[in-house]
């Protein structure tokens, strides 16, 4: 990567952090453009060299972070299965489900920001799919490569879009995560389980069958 390459990413995660942050503090609708540039030391005319609007730079710092956990892919000694497992692990740190939730209650509030939430879950789904690509190399099944992360994130999207608690590490074993719609029961009780059991129960059920 080249110095000013890397400059303008570091310029665009400082506006994406700084908007973030403010979204947190004061809601979507609490703070101006000006404001975002000012606490992250930029002009605003920096700002629209990197974002369209605010909701774009909010959700930035999400789709940074999907973009950088894969830096150091797995072993690619591993089965493909359990190594797009591996992928699903490194993607979803508790870091980003948690940035997930928070721009899912931001949406809530500030229904022009959920297109912006849904393009990071695209992000997700694509950037696996680029590395399972890339993993094959021309060796094995463009279709399998498709199918596979097709099943693997479909069924990883109930947990993206909070329909699925589970428990993170600042969360209490016993305070499942907030805003889930629905109320799980039975002997499979998500609030209890952590990011990795569950990722490790969804790759079970692509292997053996729903």
């Amino acid at each position: 990567m080249s110095l000013r390459e890397a400059k303008r990413r570091a310029t665009a995660r400082a506006l994406a952090q700084a908007a973030f942050d403010l979204a947190h503090e004061h809601g979507v609708d609490g703070f101006t453009i000006d404001e975002v540039a000012a606490r992250a030391g930029y002009s605003r005319r920096t700002f629209a060299n990197h974002y369209a609007g605010k909701e774009e730079a909010i959700v930035a710092v999400a789709t940074e972070r999907v973009r950088h956990a894969l830096d150091t892919p797995p072993d690619e000694d591993l089965p493909l299965v359990d190594w797009l497992q591996t992928v699903a692990r490194q993607q979803l740190s508790a870091g980003l489900l948690m940035e997930l939730r928070d721009l899912r209650v931001l949406a809530e509030r500030h229904p022009p920001l959920r297109p912006h939430l849904l393009e990071v879950q695209r992000c997700i789904r694509e950037t696996a799919r680029e590395a399972v690509l890339a993993r094959l190399d021309g060796r094995g099944s463009r279709i399998y490569a498709h199918l596979l992360v097709g099943a693997a994130y479909g069924a990883l999207t109930c947990l993206l879009d909070g329909h699925i608690p589970v428990r993170l590490p600042a969360t209490p074993a016993q305070d499942p995560t907030p805003h889930s719609d629905i109320d799980v029961t039975g002997d499979e009780d998500t609030s209890e389980m952590t990011l990795e059991d569950f990722v490790d129960l969804t790759f079970t059920h692509l292997r053996e069958g729903f």
